[in-house]
């Protein structure tokens, strides 16, 4: 096996590990919620207020990390990250009140989530991949859904046998572990061993002609409609997704499911959208993105929709659950696949940073609007239906969205400074 090959796919199994523990912040908060609101009190709405805090602080931090990842050590960013979710946990667990949690959240959570998410991982893997890009970063981002498959079992297990605080504690020393030694691992880029993308005896020419870009600004960025065409569509299906799992145990719970069937419902999302993305690997460079979305938006209308049935209990939920995990799974790695391809590889730290960015602020208000639908009339019901409409209206606006790169200077033609 060529060095480049065994040392660029070491970094995609670091990216697993780091995304598992960044991705379980929102799948794992249902259950975390359920001691929270035992102890501090609030209401359904003012609960899901954390993730909305999560949310708004990550949107505001992407853009920022984006831009540091281009610039300086990834490896860095990922360490600080694991000492930041580690801290965050055992912040909770001393808590008094729940603003407390909340200012958790805001700065210790969210910047974790930056700092070792999307973002620096795909910074990290389009410079070890090109051509191979699709499947590394498929096998990478389902490290979010393994996460979120794995840290149910484990926080419910340590929520049985423990006191909430001390089962955060004991959390905290697991996330420490399961992230600083891998992050100590990261090579940053392949020219640092002398060694080349995808395994390749020399550059790919995809790689060539990506890093023959010049940089491009924030600006162009923003200005470029394919970046809101794109924002736009992964959002509906992110989301949905953020807003159905971070109030799946309490629609569980009104259904009549007790705490452990409900942390098996999201262990059956996590491991849809585990097989999901490992279904995108070995697809997305073989079928092009546009398909890969389309079916996505469409298996994600369907499985929002199936939630409308919840009263029919357990195996309905489930169905949808699943729907939801299989499709949705799929549009979770298309920012990462695409962004190099359509801003450059020079730039795709600050283009992921943005997307992910207004994505983000597209799903701020989910959890609490989820919460706050079901405070006004007793029912999820009317956002699920609202967002598979959504997911519906997506499929005909996808065949119009650019998705390759437009005309740039090259680094040659740039005009100098």
């Amino acid at each position: 096996m060529p060095a480049s090959f065994a040392v660029g796919w070491r970094q995609v199994g670091i990216c697993f590990l780091l995304l598992s523990a960044s991705g379980m912040i929102a799948s794992t908060y249902s259950l975390v919620a359920v001691p929270l609101a035992q102890e501090f009190q609030p209401t359904r709405m003012v609960l899901m207020l954390a993730m909305t805090v999560y949310s708004a602080v990550s949107a505001v931090l992407m853009p920022l990390i984006g831009n540091l990842a281009d610039r300086f050590s990834v490896r860095r960013l990922m360490i600080a990250g694991g000492c930041f979710l580690a801290a965050g946990y055992t912040a909770i667990s001393l808590a008094t009140s729940f603003v407390q949690v909340l200012v958790a959240f805001a700065l210790l959570i969210a910047p974790a989530n930056a700092l070792m998410g999307p973002v620096a991982a795909t910074v990290l893997l389009s410079r070890w991949f090109a051509n191979l890009r699709g499947r590394a970063i498929g096998v990478a981002i389902a490290g979010i859904s393994a996460g979120g498959f794995a840290f149910p079992l484990i926080i419910q297990g340590l929520l049985d046998t423990h006191d909430w605080r001390q089962a955060l504690q004991l959390l905290s020393l697991v996330l420490i572990v399961w992230t600083v030694p891998a992050a100590l691992l990261v090579v940053e880029r392949p020219a640092d061993r002398g060694l080349h993308p995808d395994g390749a005896p020399e550059a790919p020419e995809l790689a060539r002609q990506e890093l023959g870009r010049a940089p491009i600004s924030a600006r162009q960025i923003l200005t470029d409609p394919a970046f809101w065409a794109i924002a736009g569509t992964v959002a509906i299906v992110t989301a949905g997704m953020k807003g159905m799992i971070t109030n799946l145990a309490p629609l569980a719970k009104d259904s009549g499911i007790d705490a452990t069937r409900a942390a098996t419902l999201i262990s059956v999302y996590s491991a849809c959208s585990f097989v999901a993305k490992l279904s995108f690997a070995a697809l997305a460079d073989r079928v092009g993105p546009r398909t890969l979305m389309f079916v996505a938006l469409g298996g994600f209308a369907l499985g929002i929709g199936l939630l409308t049935q919840a009263s029919a209990g357990y195996s309905a939920i489930a169905l949808g659950v699943a729907c939801i995990g299989i499709f949705g799974g799929l549009m979770i790695p298309i920012e990462s696949f695409i962004a190099p391809r359509v801003f450059g590889q020079r730039a795709v730290g600050r283009a992921m940073g943005l997307l992910s960015g207004v994505i983000l602020i597209a799903m701020l208000a989910t959890p609490p609007l989820f919460g706050l639908i079901f405070d006004l009339t007793g029912s999820y019901k009317g956002i699920f239906w609202t967002f598979c409409a959504l997911g519906i209206a997506a499929m005909f606006w996808l065949p119009a969205i650019r998705l390759h790169a437009r005309q740039e200077p090259t680094l040659e033609a740039a005009p100098a400074e």
